[in-house]
């Protein structure tokens, strides 16, 4: 596996500081919001960056389903 040390492999960096992880030990903690990295998580049209561990969905967009 290829190390990134601009996001210490965890994918994201910071949206304010692109030179810092978003999180780990190197964490920027300034915080902003997450951005994917752009040297080891782009996205184009057809595919999204891959999401942050621990990510979880709440709500999806265009859910028909509220009470």
């Amino acid at each position: 596996m290829q190390y990134y040390p601009r996001c210490d492999n965890c994918r994201w960096v910071c949206e304010t500081h692109p030179e810092r992880p978003w999180d780990g030990p190197r964490a920027c903690g300034c915080g902003a919001a997450g951005a994917p990295c752009p040297v080891c998580n782009q996205g184009d049209d057809e595919t999204a960056p891959e999401p942050p561990d621990g990510f979880v969905v709440e709500t999806v967009r265009g859910d028909t389903n509220e009470n």
